[in-house]
């Protein structure tokens, strides 16, 4: 009756441990996002001087998210930040990388902070402390609508940064 009763054991054990094996986890699907990567030409006109440029814009509207990538005309990298939005009408911006040209021009990155949150995460465009930001021409990318020629102008006249649309792409994720 024990041999019995110890192969019951190891018949219930080895049952049991089949049935454990089988997972029931329930797989949590990602929510679906959409981001956006726009290329711009710009030219920064400063002091007299018309600087090309060429940018990246990583934007993520639903996270309130943007990632900017500066270039000059021969493609060297002039600034790297991320910039996030908050519901409460405020944002923060992390430099990643500044140019020693550009860190010379000491308002330029805060103010570059500050259009960005204006263009993408504010339904008005209205005018920065200190700059002028307008625009002309949409350009209709995925769900969304951008404008195609953009200026932002320092109200004391230090600088003026005219930003082309050249494309555009939608991605989900």
């Amino acid at each position: 009756m024990h041999k019995f009763s110890a192969k019951l054991f190891l018949l219930v054990l080895i049952v049991l441990a089949g049935c454990s094996s089988h997972s029931s986890i329930n797989k949590i699907k990602p929510v679906a996002s959409t981001s956006y990567i726009l290329q711009h030409y710009g030219v920064l006109s400063i002091a007299g001087n018309r600087i090309p440029l060429r940018g990246m814009l990583h934007l993520n509207p639903e996270q309130r998210t943007a990632r900017v990538v500066m270039l000059n005309d021969i493609g060297l990298k002039l600034l790297v930040a991320e910039i996030i939005a908050y519901d409460t009408g405020k944002f923060e911006s992390k430099l990643l990388f500044a140019s020693p040209f550009l860190r010379m021009i000491p308002p330029f990155y805060d103010e570059s902070m500050r259009c960005i949150y204006k263009m993408y995460f504010t339904q008005h465009q209205a005018d920065s402390m200190g700059t002028k930001i307008s625009t002309e021409g949409i350009k209709k990318i995925g769900n969304r609508e951008f404008a195609t020629h953009t200026i932002i102008s320092e109200l004391h006249g230090n600088y003026t940064l005219e930003l082309f649309l050249n494309s555009g792409l939608q991605k989900d994720s």
